[in-house]
């Protein structure tokens, strides 16, 4: 497979992805980002190395 059409196919799949990921509802991306919270809340707590801010840090709740 040549270079050139090798990267013309990642950006159309990427433009793809983007153009699918847009069209989601805003209910849909809010669930995505408390659970990016959460997956970084474990992080910090469950890692030595991290470097803590001591930022006040929380996981959004939202009410259904």
């Amino acid at each position: 497979m040549k270079t050139k059409d090798f990267i013309s196919q990642i950006a159309e799949s990427k433009a793809k992805y983007h153009k699918r990921r847009a069209k989601m509802s805003f209910e849909e991306k809010l669930k995505i980002i408390i659970e990016l919270q959460k997956i970084d809340m474990e992080m910090i707590k469950n890692s030595q190395r991290r470097k803590n801010t001591n930022k006040l840090r929380y996981v959004w709740r939202v009410e259904d």
